[in-house]
């Protein structure tokens, strides 16, 4: 491990049965017919980041480049360096407090690289966003090993970031890492995409501290060769991943599949071919590509894929939906497919899927760019649909209308955790490929979907690093309960045992004493009744 603190720089914002649903009117570049459901745009532009990073900052990456949470909003990018070689002057993390208006960037890497397909998740119980990423140097025309990081924020968001190089990712040359993390659980799984063509897992039980790592299931499913995988976390042990096998169907058939764990990822109990699942086979030439697939899991671990398929090409076709009718994580019955926009034949009309999911609110957001041209306009724009009942049915929502042909190369479509509050909706990014810049936007919520009807909230743990003096820990409460309050150090000792009483539903803050410790990281739990919750602390004076 290594510590980064990181470099700051400020700056102001220039700017189960096959269900067979009406796609959307996805249309082919010369048709210039704008779809009716499409009349009334409501994304709408926000604010540009004034760094310029490169396409390949974000094009191609399996993991989302921007995270929310409330007003707060990180993305991940690789600066560009003005080098035709190594076009990256490291990587950098932006903080935005205020919804994307105004920004801080920290580095975390300065190494001159050529490629870096980096990534961003906020998993629901930590204080701080995990980043990954891969660098992939380039001399004389030759790509050098690449090695493969995570990253977080020990005093978040002061930029004090642990960075931890990934165990024997430079042996495997590792490129393209995706991650989750849920509690002290972080996996990620890389690929090698220049010789073996095999993918790698690391799973750490302790929060980054040690760590596993193992070559990534390459045989006993259609041969080694599979794109990179994307994994989830779920609950009790409960992991899935989504990735791409060749499979012959006549022809190589880049084939979407979907595995499953119900021990955190050490083994796989299922390798599900999507379309052998679904027993539908679809046109000639289909296939997907590793970075036009995305997926989720709901509060109860069903899975929600989006998928493109183009017929012969990797780039443009027609995008899907897929997930299971019945059955529980490790036995899910009934899998069923559902057109979103194309022509359902791989014609060249829509791309680059990304599919998000609202807990607090039970709604999904499924996203795609394609052509939706609207009188003269035919350049590239993107769409966004939402789906209030999982996905049984979907709406149209809009599209943001493109500036340019070679636009939108790159969005990502995260989504507000479940902390209950829309008052800057849904958060997107996307990259130009005119200027290289960020844009931020916010989406407006589906009818009926308001800050009046959040799904009913556990426990919830907030605390502020890094904590003062004083420690101050605020908790809310979702019904009255007896509470105690722990702080165990570096090496699990007790430092701290605090119970309170018989306290009433609702939020309390809590001085835990934290003058007299040393500096350094802390774990606090906290039990109320029958729930728990635990985050770190960092004690700086």
């Amino acid at each position: 491990m290594k510590y980064v603190i990181g470099i700051m720089v400020v700056a102001g914002l220039l700017m189960g049965a096959m269900v067979q649903a009406p796609p959307i009117k996805a249309i082919g570049k010369a048709e210039g017919v704008f779809p009716p459901s499409f009349a009334a745009p409501e994304i709408t532009p926000r604010d540009t980041i004034s760094t310029t990073p490169d396409i390949r900052t974000a094009l191609g990456t399996p993991g989302k480049n921007i995270a929310v949470r409330g007003d707060t909003v990180v993305v991940i990018f690789g600066p560009s360096s003005g080098d035709p070689t190594n076009i990256f002057r490291g990587v950098q993390a932006g903080y935005s407090f205020d919804g994307g208006h105004t920004w801080s960037f920290f580095d975390l890497s300065t190494t001159q690289i050529r490629r870096v397909y980096p990534g961003v998740i906020w998993p629901e119980n930590w204080d701080s966003p995990l980043f990954f990423w891969h660098e992939a140097r380039n001399e004389g025309g030759v790509y050098l090993p690449s090695t493969a990081y995570i990253a977080w924020d020990l005093a978040f968001p002061n930029g004090v970031f642990n960075v931890v190089e990934l165990p024997n990712s430079g042996d495997w040359d590792i490129w393209l890492p995706s991650a989750d993390a849920s509690g002290d659980t972080i996996i990620v799984i890389g690929a090698n995409v220049l010789t073996t063509f095999l993918s790698f897992i690391w799973r750490s039980y302790d929060h980054g501290t040690t760590w596993e790592a193992d070559t990534f299931l390459t045989t006993g499913v259609a041969g080694a060769w599979h794109d990179t995988p994307i994994p989830r976390i779920g609950h009790d042990g409960y992991v899935a991943v989504l990735t791409d096998w060749i499979v012959d169907y006549g022809w190589d058939a880049v084939t979407p599949f979907f595995l499953e764990s119900l021990d955190g990822g050490q083994t796989w109990i299922d390798t599900i071919n999507l379309w052998d699942a679904c027993g539908w086979t679809p046109y000639d030439s289909a296939g997907s590509w590793w970075y036009t697939y995305d997926f989720v899991l709901d509060e109860n671990d069903k899975p929600h894929i989006a998928v493109k398929l183009g017929a012969g090409t990797y780039e443009y076709g027609d995008c899907w939906y897929y997930s299971p009718g019945g059955g529980a994580p490790g036995a899910w019955t009934d899998w069923g497919y559902t057109l979103i926009a194309g022509d359902g034949q791989g014609g060249n009309f829509v791309t680059q899927p990304t599919i998000t999911y609202d807990q607090s609110h039970g709604v999904l957001y499924y996203a795609l760019k394609g052509f939706f041209a609207t009188g003269s306009d035919t350049f590239l724009d993107i769409a966004y649909l939402s789906s209030t009942d999982g996905g049984a049915t979907w709406n149209d929502e809009g599209i943001f209308v493109g500036g340019d042909e070679q636009e939108e190369e790159a969005f990502e479509f995260p989504v507000l955790t479940s902390s209950g509050a829309l008052t800057t909706g849904l958060h997107g990014s996307y990259l130009d490929n005119s200027d290289y810049t960020f844009y931020h936007a916010v989406l407006t919520p589906p009818p009926g979907v308001s800050e009046s009807n959040p799904a009913e909230k556990g426990l919830v743990l907030n605390v502020k690093n890094p904590v003062d003096n004083a420690g101050s820990v605020r908790f809310t409460l979702p019904e009255n309960a007896d509470v105690t309050v722990k702080l165990f150090d570096a090496s699990g000792r007790l430092v701290r045992n605090i119970t309170r009483d018989a306290l009433s539903a609702g939020t309390h803050e809590l001085n835990i004493g934290t003058a007299n410790l040393p500096d350094g990281v802390y774990v606090l739990t906290i039990e109320a009744g029958k729930t728990s919750a635990s985050t770190r602390i960092v004690v700086i004076h």
